[in-house]
């Protein structure tokens, strides 16, 4: 995998630096084209020392041939094509398929998908030359978008313009890289489960269980990055920045959940529930917190409302209904029940009980499995990779 990316001028470059240097602690080739701009900010030192590679300037653009035409090669070569920060400047010159740098001639000379990070000042953001020119490039599928967010400006400014973080660029570029740009889940209403319920027996007390939300978060993502709305209802969750475009709704226990989920299904082309929601909750709730001593030495128990079988029970024909089944030891017996009894269209089947894997892992691993008896094995990968495969094969 290669990536290629063009840092444009503005204070946000030096967040391109971990970038750089993440994309090749995971074995993703990188080149970096730095504009004139851009070396105002970071040196071609930096990026070549971070990408193992050197950095090419206008400077090597206006060389005598020595081989084929710089901007041809590197256009050839990229997989995925990076912008960070792409400035006004060149957010024009894109627009209007200008040609007057490296970095522009390379655009004209490629085919690869292209992310752009908007930075720049929040005046410079609103002027209504700026929004055209982002929403003429916001109708060419090549150009997919991180941001820009809102938050503190280099001109002491709090506003929008600020380019969104590394950590949701990099999700984005794998996103990229799988996909190649495919946005096929455009005009799809996606409702995600994720994360597990808390369910109390006084205010500082509850039964619950170690989900984190990494799963149906990684499903949100590329789900939004294939073009979807996607509706997130969620339980706990990692403490990480969310792409804006995913409309977060948040529960607390099985019964929230229960409510939300109905109210948003019938909206719903594709459910996937991947919420570790609660089995039982207490028979009993105290309004206040019961003294250590009044603690009772057996906890009554009461049943939850299943949401997926209830979702089954009225599910249209055009809706798609996913399963999740956290198992250990044996995970394909249970699972298959499970997509029997509660009507599913798959089920994914996912071990707890294995090294990198489950509640809380950045990685996981498991078999999808379908009524009609196909079963498609994930082999051990990051979250975000198993959310595609997922996506890629519920169809």
């Amino acid at each position: 995998m290669r990536v290629l990316i063009g840092i444009g001028g503005g204070i946000a470059a030096y967040k391109v630096c971990e970038i750089i240097s993440t994309l090749f602690k995971a074995e993703i080739e990188v080149k970096v084209i730095l504009t004139t701009g851009g070396e105002q900010f970071i040196t071609p030192l930096t990026v070549s020392t971070l990408s193992r590679h050197p950095a090419y300037t206008d400077r090597d653009f206006w060389q005598p041939i020595h081989h084929r035409p710089l901007h041809i090669e590197l256009g050839e070569w990229a997989d995925l094509l990076l912008i960070a920060p792409l400035t006004a400047n060149t957010l024009a010159k894109l627009a209007y398929g200008l040609a007057d740098n490296l970095l522009t001639n390379t655009v004209l000379a490629s085919t690869c998908p292209i992310l752009l990070a908007p930075a720049m000042n929040t005046e410079m953001w609103n002027q209504a030359a700026v929004q055209r020119n982002w929403q003429l490039l916001s109708q060419d599928s090549r150009y997919h978008a991180a941001g820009p967010a809102i938050g503190l400006l280099a001109c002491d400014r709090v506003g929008m313009g600020r380019m969104a973080e590394p950590e949701e660029i990099l999700p984005y570029i794998h996103s990229l890289l799988h996909t190649h740009g495919k946005l096929d889940l455009v005009g799809k209403n996606l409702l995600i489960s994720t994360g597990g319920t808390r369910e109390f027996f006084d205010p500082v007390r509850f039964i619950g269980n170690p989900a984190t939300g990494k799963m149906g978060l990684a499903l949100a993502q590329a789900a939004v990055h294939r073009g979807a709305q996607v509706t997130l209802v969620h339980g706990t969750l990692p403490d990480v920045q969310i792409d804006r475009r995913v409309n977060l709704i948040p529960v607390i226990n099985s019964e929230d959940m229960h409510h939300k989920m109905l109210a948003h299904f019938p909206n719903a082309d594709i459910v996937l529930m991947s919420a570790a929601v609660a089995d039982v909750k207490p028979a009993q709730y105290s309004d206040r917190k019961l003294p250590k001593k009044l603690l009772p030495t057996e906890l009554k128990l009461a049943p939850v409302p299943d949401i997926i079988a209830a979702l089954g029970k009225i599910k249209q024909p055009h809706q798609k209904l996913i399963g999740f089944a956290a198992q250990t030891g044996d995970i394909i017996a249970p699972a298959l029940e499970k997509l029997e009894r509660k009507q599913l269209d798959a089920i994914v089947a996912n071990p707890v009980d294995l090294p990198e894997s489950g509640f809380g892992s950045d990685r996981n691993q498991a078999v999808i499995l379908k009524p009609n008896g196909e079963r498609i094995d994930i082999l051990p990968c990051a979250k975000l990779e198993m959310a595609h495969q997922i996506l890629d094969r519920i169809y």
